[in-house]
């Protein structure tokens, strides 16, 4: 055989070997359309580069050195951090009624709680670990929130503030955070305010397009993981990335977190799953009300993720993504659209008239609201959002009320003053 047909031949067979390469990439971390990065892994351990104490966590992602301290936030109720060395550590997103428990040689000399922050400092025995846990006391028994398309602003203060009220432990936000320039902030700002934890999906308008690299992964940075799990009292939450498409449809590290959950039956200790996402599986609008379809197209994508969830026994999946509330049977999987967050549909059903929002029984924005007890599955019921007028500051409310029928220039106006006035 003659040497350039060898070289062809190798030339081509390592095309073949690149391009099998390339497909078990795609198949590994999928391709996301519209086209963009698949989201980083959030950090679970870090080292202070001056002190040299090491840390790594379980439920809990790294957000930076501050001074003395590696800082990090929870994205579940019972956080671990594993310690090494002499150690200050902050960990933010705990419940205030947390209690920390240690294992391993070394001892804690200071813990302090400030909100939903806890700061402590100690050290660990030498060449050993001391592993710090959080342990909330109503595991067994406890109530929990879910509402998604709040934005960053004064109408995710109040879904956060109204969760307290309706006695919840927790809020489960749906996604799209961010509405308008600033929001990224203004999230962090308001969780950082949060009287209760939240744990929080990914939505379509959390994608951040452009080439700053800060705004590009501030999710992952700020508020948690889009793609995750916790348990707690015999429940697991499964937090899915559905704010696009993703090609191949078990790619990229939803794919990953599918694969590793059991069937319910198989899963010692869990007698249900909660998941929740921001994209639906179903648009439960009738076909006549619906701008656009607002469930997860893509050829076959959602029911691809159904058949998955049926799978495992799921009972239940929670969306946000259409700015409504409802729910239904879906084929087995019974959908809860808890959009509401901007509550748009009060401003809309007052017709314009200011002294309408007087009556909190007027407003028919509504909470979704899970409860668990004991050795039964999760039950849901609807509350009122109850949202007052002053929140209503989203840049989106004029687009909004653009295309509904009325006059509501006079209670726009109104609200601007407002805003304005209290920004």
């Amino acid at each position: 055989m003659s040497k350039p047909s060898s070289r062809r031949q190798f030339l081509g067979a390592l095309t073949l070997v690149g391009a099998g390469v390339g497909i078990n990439a795609l198949a590994m971390r999928g391709l996301r359309v519209p086209l963009m990065a698949e989201p980083r892994h959030v950090e679970h351990q870090a080292r202070h580069p001056e002190d040299h104490f090491s840390v790594r966590a379980d439920g809990a992602f790294f957000t930076g050195v501050e001074g003395p301290s590696l800082s990090w936030r929870a994205f579940t109720p019972e956080p671990v951090l594993r310690v090494q060395g002499a150690f200050q550590v902050t960990l933010d997103n705990v419940h205030p009624q947390a209690v920390l428990s240690r294992a391993g040689s070394g001892q804690i000399r200071e813990a302090s709680r400030d909100g939903l922050k806890r700061t402590v400092l100690g050290e660990a025995g030498p060449n050993t670990m001391l592993r710090l846990h959080w342990q909330v006391p109503f595991a067994d028994s406890y109530r929990f929130a879910a509402i998604g398309d709040t934005g960053g602003g004064r109408e995710l203060a109040w879904a956060l503030q109204r969760t307290q009220q309706l006695g919840a432990q927790f809020l489960l936000l749906l996604g799209d955070l961010y509405y308008q320039p600033g929001d990224d902030l203004n999230v962090i700002r308001n969780l950082s305010r949060s009287p209760l934890p939240v744990y929080a999906a990914f939505g379509n308008h959390d994608i951040a397009w452009g080439f700053d690299q800060n705004l590009m992964h501030w999710f992952e940075r700020g508020v948690g993981p889009r793609n995750s799990t916790f348990r707690l009292g015999g429940i697991q939450f499964v937090n899915l990335d559905t704010a696009a498409d993703t090609i191949p449809w078990s790619g990229g590290m939803r794919g990953a977190l599918l694969r590793q959950l059991p069937p319910l039956e198989d899963n010692p200790g869990i007698r249900d799953y909660v998941i929740f996402s921001h994209r639906p599986i179903v648009d439960l609008r009738p076909i006549e009300e619906r701008p656009s379809d607002h469930s997860i197209e893509n050829f076959g994508e959602g029911e691809w993720l159904r058949e998955q969830l049926l799978q495992i026994g799921a009972r239940t999946i929670i969306n946000g993504h259409i700015h409504n509330s409802g729910e239904r049977d879906d084929q087995g999987l019974h959908t809860y659209i808890a959009g509401e967050g901007l509550a748009h549909l009060d401003i809309v059903r007052s017709q314009g008239a200011v002294g309408w929002f007087d009556n909190p029984g007027e407003r028919t924005a509504r909470i979704l609201i899970g409860e668990v007890s004991p050795g039964e599955p999760v039950r849901y019921h609807w509350d009122a959002l109850n949202m007052p007028l002053d929140a209503h500051c989203s840049t989106r409310l004029r687009a909004d009320m653009a295309k509904e029928k009325g006059h509501f220039d006079a209670l726009l106006d109104h609200l601007d003053s407002i805003c304005k006035n209290d920004s």
